[in-house]
């Protein structure tokens, strides 16, 4: 399914309610969430992409179990595999959060 089918149709109008505004916001951010995921999903299906463990993630940029948790949920890295109960992270993201993360 090419991602631009969940996309569609997410306006913010000034004839609807501060609640319907709260859930369209939560929406759109729903809608960056999934756009961010099917574009990961189509660069692992299309090339050989280098993968690092959450082991490799949190000694590397220095940062605890709970830590690596909060980055991902509040999206600054995002899981690109999960296999055999173990969490892989795209190898250009995770240089990207250890240079964002300790201001290099």
């Amino acid at each position: 399914m090419r991602k631009n089918q969940y996309l569609k149709g997410f306006s913010i109008s000034p004839g609807h309610s501060f609640t319907q505004k709260l859930i369209l916001l939560e929406l759109l951010a729903l809608k960056r969430q999934l756009a961010t995921y099917l574009e990961l999903r189509e660069q692992l299906e299309a090339e050989n992409v280098l993968l690092r463990d959450a082991e490799y993630v949190k000694s590397h940029v220095g940062i605890s179990t709970e830590t690596l948790y909060r980055l991902q949920r509040d999206g600054y890295i995002c899981i690109a595999k999960r296999e055999r109960n173990k969490r892989f992270y795209r190898d250009v993201d995770v240089e990207r959060l250890r240079k964002s993360y300790r201001g290099l």
